[in-house]
Formats: C-alpha cells, sequence, structure tokens
C-alpha cells in the first residue's frame, strides 16, 4: 500500500474533487461512515456510550460532523459536538455538514476561545469516549493557544480518544508532533496511510490504524506514482516466485558468507541458516581455519571454507585474494556478523567491500568498518546493501542513537540516495531505502525480537534472496518482512514473552510457501 506525505494525499483529493469529479462532500460522507464502522469495531457499544466529539474548522471538523449524524443513524443515544469555531465561520463540506446535524437537533455547541476552557474540561469528564477531528493531515506548524490546551486537556483527562484521520498535532508526513499530539487509541486515516502515522515516533500516537476507501479511483493513484510504500503481505506476494517443477539447487543461487570469529560462530550459523530457510541453493561459509572443525560440526547443510585468520581468530587479511575468488562464481554475498573489531578483519571487510564482483549485503561488524571510511562504497561495482541497526547508523554517520531514531526516515534516504546504496535501517517499522528514491516501511515485527542473533538471521534471508536473483530492493524488502512475520508468528503461537533467533527458521519457509 503507498505511503503519502501531507502534500501527496492533499495533490490526490484535489485532482479526484477537480478532475475526476467527484464532490468533495461525497468524499466526507464516505470518511465519516467508513470511521464510524471502525470506531464500532473498537468499541462494539459505542452507541450506547456518551460521545464527545470535538471538532476544528477545516475539512477535519466536517468528518466529525458526519460521524456524529453516522452515530445518531445507527442509535446513539448521546452524541455531542464541540464546535471549536464559530458555526458561522465554517465554509464548504464542513459548513454543509454542519447544518445537517444542527437541523436534525444533534447537541452541538460553540466553545471557541480559551474562556470556554473551563465548559470543555466538564464535558471531556462527563463523557465516555472522544472523537478528535480537531485537526487535519495539512497541518504544518508547531500547535500554540486555544488548540494546544484544548488537545493538553484531553491527554489529561485519560478517556479513550478516537482520531479522525491523524491524531491532532501530529505531522503527517514525519510523524513528530507539532508541539503536542493528541494521544488516541485507534486513527481512522482516509485514502492512503500518511507516513508520519506508520514510522517512529508517530505510531506511538495514533493507536491501531485502520486506513478508509473514500472512494478516490485506483487511476489516480497509480498516476500519481508514490515511491513510498507501506510494506504488507500483498506487497510481499506480489514479488514472490514460485519454485519452478523442474528446478535443482543450481537453480537458486549460491550465498558465500563471511561470518564469525572466536565468541562469535553462533552468529555465522545463524546467517548460514537464515539464507537455507528462504530457499536458497548453495551456501558457503568463510569462517578462521580454527575454527572451521566447530562449524562443520554445527552446521550441516551449507559448506566451510576455512581462511586464513589472526591471533584473535578472527578472518585474515590474508584471506582476501582467496575469497575474491570464491565471490566470483557465487551469486550474492554476506559481509560482516560476528567478524570481530580486529584491525585486519576490518580492513577485510572494507577490501571486500571495494571489489567483490557480486551483490553484498553489508551487516553488524562489516558496517562498523565503514566508520570514518564510507568513501569505501563509491568504489563498489555491484549493489550494496547495508542492515544497521539504529547504533550502528549514528557511528558511522556521526550522530547519535536518539537523533537516528528521531530520523529515520530522512536519515534513510538520504544516506542511500548520497552513498548510492540499499539501506535497511533495522528496528520497529525497519526502513528500507533505495537511491532511486523508493522507500518500504516494513509492517511486520514485535518487541519480543529484541534479543541477540536477530538481526544475523535477517542478513542471511536478505542475502538469500539476493543469491536468488532477487533485485537488491525487493530483496531487501522479502527479507525484512517474512524475517517480521516468522517473529509475529512465533509470538502469537507460542505466547512468548520474548524469543529466540533460532525460532524463526523452522516458520520461515511455512510463511514463505503459503498462498504459492
Amino acid at each position: 500500500m503507498f505511503l503519502l506525505t501531507a502534500t501527496e494525499m492533499a495533490q490526490i483529493d484535489r485532482i479526484t474533487i477537480e478532475e475526476i469529479g467527484i464532490p468533495g462532500v461525497v468524499l466526507m460522507e464516505k470518511a465519516g461512515s467508513g470511521a464510524t464502522d471502525f470506531y464500532e469495531e473498537i468499541f462494539p457499544d459505542i452507541c450506547r456510550r456518551k460521545v464527545l466529539i470535538i471538532a476544528g474548522s477545516g475539512n477535519n471538523g466536517g468528518d466529525g460532523f458526519v460521524i456524529a449524524r453516522h452515530l445518531w443513524y445507527r442509535g446513539s443515544a448521546s452524541v455531542k459536538v464541540v464546535c471549536l469555531k464559530e458555526i458561522s465561520r465554517l465554509k464548504g463540506d464542513a459548513l454543509v455538514n454542519c447544518e445537517i446535524i444542527r437541523k436534525l437537533d444533534i447537541p452541538i455547541v460553540e466553545y471557541t476561545s480559551e474562556e470556554f476552557l473551563p465548559q470543555i474540561a466538564s464535558e471531556l469528564k462527563d463523557c465516555d469516549i472522544v472523537i478528535d477531528a480537531i485537526l487535519g493531515t495539512g497541518l504544518k506548524s508547531e500547535v500554540r493557544g486555544f488548540y494546544r490546551e484544548v488537545i493538553e486537556a484531553i491527554n489529561n483527562e485519560g478517556k479513550p480518544v478516537l482520531a479522525v484521520d491523524i491524531p491532532s498535532g501530529l505531522d503527517a508526513s514525519t510523524g513528530k508532533p507539532l508541539g503536542l499530539c493528541v494521544n488516541a487509541v485507534a486513527t481512522a486515516t482516509f485514502g492512503l496511510p500518511k507516513i508520519g502515522q506508520v514510522v517512529s515516533p508517530g505510531h506511538n500516537y495514533v493507536g491501531k490504524l485502520k486506513v478508509v476507501d473514500i472512494g478516490i479511483p485506483r487511476t489516480v493513484i497509480s498516476d500519481f506514482s508514490p515511491k513510498r510504500v507501506f510494506f504488507e503481505e500483498a506487497e510481499a506476494r506480489a514479488l514472490i516466485k514460485p519454485r519452478r517443477s523442474d528446478s535443482h539447487k543450481g537453480t537458486y543461487g549460491h550465498l558465500l558468507v563471511l561470518s564469525g570469529s572466536e565468541g562469535k560462530t553462533g552468529a555465522a550459523a545463524l546467517v548460514c541458516q537464515g539464507a537455507a530457510r528462504v530457499g536458497t541453493g548453495l551456501v558457503t561459509l568463510a569462517i578462521p581455519e580454527s575454527l572451521n572443525p566447530i562449524m562443520e560440526v554445527k552446521l550441516t547443510e551449507p559448506m566451510t571454507m576455512p581462511i586464513p585468520e589472526t591471533n584473535d581468530r578472527s578472518a585474515s587479511l590474508k584471506s582476501l585474494d582467496k575469497i575474491i575468488r570464491e565471490a566470483k562464481t557465487r551469486s550474492a554475498m554476506a559481509v560482516g556478523p560476528g567478524i570481530s573489531l580486529n584491525d585486519e578483519s576490518q580492513e577485510l571487510a572494507r577490501e571486500l567491500i571495494a571489489s567483490v564482483d557480486c551483490p553484498v549485503v553489508v551487516d553488524a561488524d562489516g558496517v562498523t568498518a565503514l566508520k570514518d571510511n564510507l568513501h569505501v562504497l563509491s568504489k563498489a561495482s555491484v549493489p550494496l546493501i547495508l542492515t544497521p541497526h539504529p547504533g550502528e547508523m549514528a557511528r558511522i554517520i556521526g550522530e547519535t542513537s536518539a537523533y537516528v531514531q528521531a530520523n529515520r526516515l530522512e536519515v534513510a534516504e538520504s544516506f542511500s540516495k548520497e552513498y548510492g546504496v540499499i539501506l535497511v535501517l533495522k528496528g520497529y517499522r525497519t526502513i528500507i531505502a533505495s537511491p532511486d528514491g523508493k522507500t518500504a516501511v516494513n509492517s511486520t515485527g514485535n518487541p519480543a525480537m529484541a534479543t541477540g542473533g536477530m538481526g544475523d538471521v535477517l542478513t542471511g534471508m536478505i542475502g538469500g534472496f539476493l543469491a536468488q536473483g532477487y533485485e537488491p530492493f525487493d530483496a531487501a524488502c522479502l527479507g525484512v518482512y517474512f524475517h517480521g512475520k516468522a517473529g509475529d508468528v512465533v509470538r502469537e503461537t507460542n505466547k512468548y514473552f520474548s524469543i529466540l533467533a533460532s525460532d524463526l527458521l523452522e516458520v520461515i519457509p511455512r510463511e514463505l510457501s503459503l498462498d504459492l
């Protein structure tokens, strides 16, 4: 499903109304009706509870008026509207729908300035559910004055809030609160999801999100060609290639993995198993020679290739030529998990990134090797996929983890474009950014996956899809999606508080096989 900025959504609305000819009041009617359906899913008894709708002056307020009417149609005995603007100053579709509810004698009051804050506080105390229809997706500046005080009163009262299109005060394009933002338990958004609703920190304010179809023609959206997507099941299924009946292991590529050092052989095992579980035909692990006997016992299906090692039992720079020769006959390579921070091993990672002839996934210690050495990326002649967590991302760009987390989309997209790599910024709602401007925000994954080794499995999965011939951006999206989906299935099936990276390995191929 496409993800839009506030500006893009406004343009699509304009095209639908002005060029296609669907009146705005029709779109507003579908928005209000669909939102009411969703709110009944959240609170099945909503029509038997005291509902307070707080409406602003624009189309968001107009949607609120339509919702009031639909609750009334459905038998609501107690729905009341607080209008924060003089009704005489409303315009357009909002005014049309306000006049309708007045004629139906649905209670509506005008509380339009700070002097009415005590009355608003009293209304909030007296209701069971608040519907926030104050500010919409067009908000660009910080919320101040009267509206800020109303939002603060809503949050302080602690009643469950249902947001109309977006929680008031949230930047629809970035997910950042503009000074202050309503905390909603659920949000009905219209037409298409907005970026700020699914990225951090915006998702914390949105609650459960439902996209309501308001009748925007598909041709309008496809002609507009947004470049960002919310990567869900439909997107994943559209990319997965069925396995042919006449195929063999050579059909599905050969992944070369450089991973592992003393104390970190588990990372190497998880990478290789993750690759095998997504259907990679062959996997070869390049491992420091003294650790090779361990990996030959630990791994059954993947092959191993002993390489020269340092005194720390990590990969030595002396192995460079051997690995480069091996990579010439391989379809993809994964570099980094558990190779250690040994200076020689770090230099080896940099040399491989700059020199190998097949697409490369770079993770963990391989990403760290790029600190103060980002120029290495420009030397690569093959597609690169970098998969940092926020701490690693901060390290290589010279910022703090807090900065990265607060600016995830901007950081991922700008780095990808500047350095010409696919950037997978891991974390909740992992972001996959491509140099050509395409961006995917992943929909799967959960907090139970916050355990060691998860990133190693992900590296193997992405490398495995890459080795099978998937386009680099698609390989990254598929790896991230099915990694998170497997984690979701394990958690939901077993009700685990936390899960192990190895728990995913049995689930991954089952999820891939569904509906093929």
